[in-house]
């Protein structure tokens, strides 16, 4: 961590302040950054003086420049005399509210005079002296509003202090906690809620503050009547609550007395008119200064106020159960498994098995443990799921419970463990055990579902269409489930457009369900992914994969979502050329890598690619003898990335033809989804006759990849780059223009060869550091000084008579050298020169 906290971001505050002649009056809530940013605004300025106000120095007149002004006051006008004394050309105030009258006075005197530039920082909805309120009530100085810090600028601080990636979900947490306010997200990373694994920093829970913020907060909040304090306990423990509820538990009064202090919200949410505690944070310190006994008494109240009330919410199941449960022993096994499916639902996998393990204890049997292992194997711990639904298995059950169990036992045991035999085996089993039409083919369904992952797609289809002519399907379940496994098929398959068409319909049947279903979604997220993939979508697919991204749920716990689509959304970096990007993308993906699972091929495979193409070959080696070690190279899907990328390290340590003969050995194993892209890669390395044939498939961006293997021209070499280039493939257009460029050279054509070369070299700067075999004889356009000079004039629109006279040379000299550098780089006008020197 840095020894400092850093600065960053408030650019455009930064720039107002800076450019305030007469200077500025800062107003934000405390911890926001006022003071931070305004020394930030004047660090390079000459002749600063800082006036620091405090309580203590406002008992006395002018106390807060006692540092800047002479001991002896004259007995003329000390005013006057004050203002002389201050010399400084900048004058900072901080905390100006808390002035004495002479000191606010004084201020406002050095402005109306104008001969020091004054930035004055003000806490909100403070009482500020009237001499102070006056200076942008009268326009003397502009008034600036600082807002918290976004989720973005909070990001960028992040990991500039931390220096390294921060995870995304533990950003939004961070953010969250802090609202935003710099002192509170400082403070919540040096309480080490942060833990780093592999080059990332995730959040590791619960959450803990520091005694000096809890002071500070503490300080915030100030004293309460004992009526106030209960108020903000319930609050505390229950938040949010509606008024109505609210006023049943507290006194009404003194709800109104804490919104007036600005400790809690009261907003209407649709219908409801909901109270909240100001700040997150608060709930911390208040929670800290309640005991034991008080807090059980507290959550009971909730507890049995909010269950009167009928639950009429889905999370007030959940509240309920975890209130009683923190109360004390609990004996409703069906309102704990009831708050653990929400719980699951909404991925909070760690109160989902804390609930679960209750409802065993109270007594919950078979549900109870088949909710614990269905938590465990979401969770990543497959062979305690395993262990929980074994025990299980052999104990009576309907049919029902005999096909649940069935199918999240094979999921665990195929997508766990890697132990597909065993799975498809108790799927059968299952499905010959029950009688129910629709139990029977939800065992066969999910059996089409492993058949599809470990590669077999025609099987796969064939047991969904025995599935469906079993009976009709009127299940809401398997009808989604059947749909998203026709659609992951016909995605495999790259039969991309059908499988959108029955995403699409899918999708609208699930948004139609009564929960979330956030497994379905994913899979059906994935098929859309690869799809919108194969299509060179690459927008569509990154939308895709943020979907997926988000199923992660609001506590981070589902660590699949995050390895799945955030490698989804490295890979649509990467074929965007922004592999810097994806690298760093990888990385938060394999950091929630199980120590053994199905996804790390497929993770680090992405990975080491990115590593590769950035030339950082140990890296790269690392992380594939980490897949290696960890990996079930269960089928295509997980395998084929790996070994792809094993390919291209061979490629970047200067093995192309050993890269070449894999991926052609590859691409006989693949999917069809993948096959082109293998393909086309023979292409990139420069064999296009050796794939020329075989590259075919539906969608633009398989059309052009058959295009780029069969160009036989520079000129069809150019077009195929300015396409990829419009599809967004950047890494790809860059190759195709320098294989252009050596195709023109080759023929002797010596001005399309540098032009080819040059958009070549402007194109790869646009790929954040990346290496390729097509790139490596790419010679950046060799500019003297003076030509760069010149031609960057030129490509911002000025007339060579205007560079000329801003160069004191002659009009004859700026042509010629601008003759020389379109000869140098193969352009011929200033707007190809633009786009090329300023992108």
């Amino acid at each position: 961590m840095a020894r400092s906290w850093p600065f960053a971001g408030r650019a455009a505050q930064l720039s107002e302040i800076r450019s305030a002649a007469r200077g500025l009056v800062v107003v934000g809530p405390p911890g926001v950054g006022k003071s931070r940013l305004v020394a930030q605004a004047v660090r390079e300025a000459e002749g600063v003086a800082w006036v620091r106000a405090t309580a203590a120095a406002a008992e006395l007149p002018l106390g807060a420049f006692a540092a800047l002004l002479p001991s002896t006051p004259p007995s003329g006008n000390p005013l006057g005399w004050a203002a002389d004394a201050v010399r400084a050309p900048v004058l900072v105030v901080d905390d100006a509210h808390l002035l004495d009258g002479a000191s606010a006075a004084l201020v406002h005197h050095l402005v109306t005079r104008g001969r020091t530039r004054v930035i004055a920082t003000l806490r909100t909805e403070t009482p500020v002296p009237d001499a102070v309120r006056a200076l942008w009530k009268e326009d003397l100085l502009p008034r600036m509003e600082l807002a918290p810090l976004t989720a973005q600028e909070s990001a960028a601080i992040l990991e500039r202090a931390l220096g390294g990636t921060v995870e995304q979900s533990a950003v939004t947490r961070l953010w969250q906690a802090s609202r935003g306010n710099v002192l509170y997200l400082r403070e919540l990373v040096l309480s080490g809620v942060l833990t780093e694994s592999g080059g990332v920093w995730r959040w590791r829970g619960p959450l803990a503050i520091t005694p000096s913020l809890r002071d500070t907060i503490a300080g915030r909040i100030g004293g309460l009547t004992p009526d106030e304090r209960e108020v903000l306990e319930y609050l505390a423990y229950g938040e949010p609550l509606g008024a109505d509820l609210l006023s049943e538990l507290a006194a009404s009064a003194a709800v109104e007395r804490l919104e007036e202090r600005q400790l809690v919200t009261v907003d209407f949410e649709g219908r409801r008119l909901q109270v909240r505690l100001a700040h997150p944070l608060y709930g911390e310190v208040i929670r800290h200064g309640c005991g034991t006994l008080r807090a059980r008494k507290l959550l009971r109240r909730l507890a049995d106020t909010v269950t009167a009330t009928g639950l009429r919410r889905r999370e007030d199941v959940v509240r309920v159960a975890v209130w009683r449960l923190d109360s004390g022993p609990v004996a409703e096994p069906g309102l704990l498994l009831a708050a653990c499916d929400r719980a699951r639902m909404v991925r909070d996998l760690e109160l989902a098995e804390r609930l679960a393990r209750a409802a065993a204890d109270a007594g919950g049997g078979l549900p109870a443990a088949m909710a614990l292992g269905t938590v465990l194997f979401y969770a990543d711990r497959y062979r305690e799921s395993e262990e929980v639904f074994a025990a299980a298995w052999g104990l009576e059950m309907d049919d029902y419970s005999r096909t649940t169990c069935g199918v999240y036992r094979a999921f665990n045991l195929c997508w766990g463990l890697g132990e597909v035999g065993r799975a498809l085996e108790l799927l059968e089993e299952t499905e010959h055990s029950v009688s129910a039409l629709d139990a029977r083919q939800g065992a066969r369904g999910t059996r089409a579902s492993i058949e599809a992952f470990v590669g077999d797609l025609d099987k796969a289809a064939a047991t969904l269409r025995s599935t469906m002519t079993m009976g009709p399907c009127v299940e809401p379940r398997n009808v989604r489930a059947f749909g998203t496994t026709e659609a992951t098929i016909l995605a495999a398959k790259g039969r991309a457009t059908e499988s959108l068409e029955v995403v699409a319909r899918t999708g609208a049947a699930l948004d139609s369900a009564a929960h979330a279903l956030p497994s379905l979604r994913a899979a059906l997220l994935d098929a859309a992914t690869q799809a919108a993939l194969y299509l060179g979508d690459l927008d569509t697919a990154e939308h895709h994969a943020d979907q997926g991204r988000r199923l992660d749920g609001e506590f981070g716990a589902w660590a699949r979502a995050v390895v799945e689509f955030g490698t989804y959304r490295a890979r649509a970096l990467r074929l965007r050329g922004r592999v810097a990007d994806a690298l760093s993308a990888g990385r938060e993906a394999a950091a929630r890598l199980p120590s053994r699972g199905v996804w790390a091929g497929f993770c680090l495979g992405e990975l080491a690619q990115a590593h590769a193409l950035l030339g950082q070959l140990d890296a790269a080696e690392e992380a594939l003898a980490r897949a290696e070690a960890t990996g079930l190279p269960l089928g295509p899907p997980v395998v084929v990335p790996l070994r792809q990328a094993m390919a291209w390290t061979l490629a970047a340590r200067g093995d192309v033809a050993g890269a070449i003969a894999a991926l052609l050995a590859l691409a006989d194993q693949a999917l069809p989804v993948q096959t082109p892209f293998l393909l086309h890669d023979v292409v990139r390395l420069g064999r296009p006759s050796l794939v020329a044939s075989r590259i075919i498939g539906e969608g633009p961006l398989v059309a052009l990849f058959a295009r780029h293997a069969g160009a036989g021209t520079g000129a069809e070499l150019d077009a195929v780059s300015l396409e990829f280039e419009r599809l967004g493939l950047i890494l790809h257009a860059a190759e195709a223009a320098a294989q252009a460029a050596r195709r023109y050279r080759d023929r002797g054509m010596t001005r399309a060869a540098q032009a080819a070369r040059t958009r070549a070299w402007a194109l790869s700067r646009r790929c954040q550091g990346a290496r390729t075999p097509a790139l490596l004889d790419l010679d950046v356009p060799e500019l003297t000084p003076r030509q760069r000079e010149i031609a960057l004039l030129a490509a911002q629109g000025l007339t060579n008579r205007e560079i000329a006279e801003r160069l004191v040379v002659s009009i004859r000299t700026v042509a010629n050298t601008l003759y020389a550098v379109y000869e140098k780089t193969g352009v011929s006008d200033r707007t190809a020169l633009a786009d090329l020197l300023l992108g």
